[in-house]
């Protein structure tokens, strides 16, 4: 959550350039795309697609009465995520940074219990993110 820059009059096409400058694939992530599947110039729905599986994320920014961004992004399947959908609000938030607004990054220590669920284990991390010898 956070405010758009003071005085600004259209903060909608803010978070619209964001969302449309999105690049799939960045960070090994929603490589499947994603499409806008409603938007009504104060909320947005766009699912984000993975490319190897197909598993889809929903995601929700809404303009409140104060003009600040509420945002929700979530997995459908299970509750594990390897942190994709921090990676993808991060990359959102670096969007709207750069247009002036207050969007911090979703950290370890912003939302730990987040990161505490979501980091992988060992013998959960993909082979083209493993170190290897």
């Amino acid at each position: 959550r956070g405010p758009p820059p003071p005085g600004r009059r259209e903060p909608w096409s803010d978070v619209r350039r964001a969302v449309e400058g999105y690049q799939p694939g960045q960070q090994g992530i929603d490589g499947g795309g994603f499409r806008v599947v409603q938007d009504d110039g104060a909320y947005l729905y766009v699912q984000f697609e993975s490319l190897k599986n197909g598993y889809v994320d929903d995601v929700e920014l809404a303009l409140a009465d104060d003009s600040s961004l509420l945002v929700r992004s979530s997995s459908r399947v299970g509750y594990l995520d390897f942190q994709v959908n921090a990676k993808r609000l991060n990359a959102l938030a670096a969007s709207l940074r750069a247009a002036g607004w207050d969007a911090p990054d979703i950290t370890p220590g912003t939302h730990p219990t987040y990161f505490a669920q979501n980091a992988p284990k060992p013998d959960q991390v993909p082979p083209s993110t493993a170190f290897r010898r």
